[in-house]
């Protein structure tokens, strides 16, 4: 029995060993996807994700909420494009609502889904609006990084005349685009443009990508919504005289 003793020892102290050092493993990963996760989050938990498309042009930005009046203050915003949607009930659309009425800017309402292929109707309506809106203009969706994304390269695409590569420098991660579970179906029209451009052996113009996505961009909604200019203002329109007293009440 005490022949067996000095070899349990070293065992015993090799098991120790190789827990430790699996300790240190997992403890490194963790503490680089925590780091991962707080560069990927920082921007818009603590600074809105807000950033210039164009300077003194074009912003883009997470959803106003605390930060509404100081971000209309500081940017001076002609026009407000938000593609979250929202309701009256929602705290944040009513105080955006609001703000913009007071402010004189004109609210463009036009929800947006983050994760599938946009339709024709809704690339043609976006570039409508970027041809015709008030500027400056603010961009928002929730959290600024994939619809969001979406309609600042875009404006890159057919207002400054970048490349479809450069507007997809939209989509970073920088802004917390993390382009996995559906909102990569964002990058499609532009990817697809850039393919189409080198197969017919043409440089990019922004006229020639508006007649692209008329008339070859597929489009996956079999009754996509008919085109019409988005006009200033909630989509549905007034609220209601009993939430709107309620809205004051809440105000008061």
């Amino acid at each position: 029995m005490e022949s067996d003793q000095p070899q349990r020892a070293p065992q015993a102290t090799d098991r120790r060993a190789r827990r430790l050092r699996r300790l240190r493993r997992v403890a490194a990963v963790l503490l680089v996807l925590a780091v991962a996760a707080t560069a990927v989050l920082y921007r818009p938990i603590f600074l809105g994700n807000v950033a210039a498309v164009e300077p003194g042009k074009v912003y883009r930005c997470a959803q106003p909420k605390a930060n509404l009046d100081e971000l209309i203050a500081e940017l001076q915003p002609g026009s407000i494009l938000n593609l979250r949607g929202g309701w009256y009930t929602d705290d944040w659309y009513a105080a955006e609502v609001e703000a913009t009425e007071q402010s004189g800017i004109d609210f463009y309402d036009f929800p947006m889904k983050a994760t599938r292929r946009p339709s024709r109707a809704e690339l043609l309506t976006l570039i409508d609006l970027l041809d015709r809106c008030r500027y400056p203009l603010v961009i928002h969706c929730k959290s600024g990084a994939d619809r969001t994304g979406l309609a600042s390269a875009l404006y890159r695409l057919v207002v400054l005349g970048h490349s479809p590569d450069e507007a997809l420098d939209e989509f970073s991660i920088f802004y917390s685009h993390i382009p996995l579970a559906g909102p990569e179906r964002l990058h499609e029209p532009f990817k697809e443009y850039r393919d189409w451009l080198q197969a017919e052996g043409k440089v990019h113009d922004p006229s020639l990508f508006r007649d692209w996505v008329a008339q070859h961009f597929r489009d996956e909604q079999p009754e996509s919504e008919p085109i019409a200019p988005l006009k200033p203002g909630p989509r549905m329109g007034p609220p209601p005289a009993s939430l709107a007293s309620k809205l004051n009440r809440a105000k008061g």
